[in-house]
């Protein structure tokens, strides 16, 4: 390799970590500056579709008496089909109600959910400290086979800023 490739790929992958930086930064900022519930919820929606690279994405929020999710708000995924999620019956729920986001083929997991549709992700939306509703991100574009060290960066910042789209009074 010539001193001038080297150069051009150090240029390239110095490139590639600002644009990364920036889709953090944007996905930050988009959900820190919200106005209202409306606009969180939208805020997640074009960060799972235009950052993430998920057109189907769905809130589940925590019942504790009960011990169950329910579908609280979803984009792109039939709602009927979805409508609640028991912890007991869903044991990776348990490691992300304890704060852990999970992605599908981390450890060789096949599915992260019983249900029939994928699953790709499951983030804890966190309020004060304390998982209050969980993210679903389903399938991924096509294009997209896994998720990028980048997307769990922005996985992480949905996790710690969109609890404003499911306790806005709390936020």
């Amino acid at each position: 390799m010539t001193n001038v490739d080297q150069k051009a790929e150090s240029v390239a992958h110095d490139l590639m970590q600002l644009t990364d930086q920036a889709k953090v930064y944007a996905a930050r900022m988009r959900l820190l500056n919200t106005l209202d519930q409306a606009d969180a919820l939208e805020a997640t929606r074009e960060i799972a579709a235009n950052l993430i690279g998920a057109e189907e994405v769905a809130i589940f929020k925590l019942d504790k008496k009960r011990s169950v999710l329910w579908l609280y708000w979803s984009f792109g995924i039939d709602p009927n089909r979805h409508a609640v999620l028991e912890v007991e019956r869903e044991p990776r729920l348990a490691e992300v109600l304890a704060g852990k986001t999970i992605f599908r083929g981390d450890n060789g997991d096949a599915g992260l959910l019983s249900i029939t549709d994928p699953a790709n992700a499951l983030i804890p939306i966190i309020v004060d400290g304390v998982t209050s509703a969980v993210l679903v991100l389903f399938r991924l574009v096509p294009h997209k086979s896994e998720f990028e060290p980048v997307d769990r960066e922005i996985c992480e910042v949905l996790s710690n800023c969109a609890g404003r789209a499911v306790e806005p009074q709390r936020v």
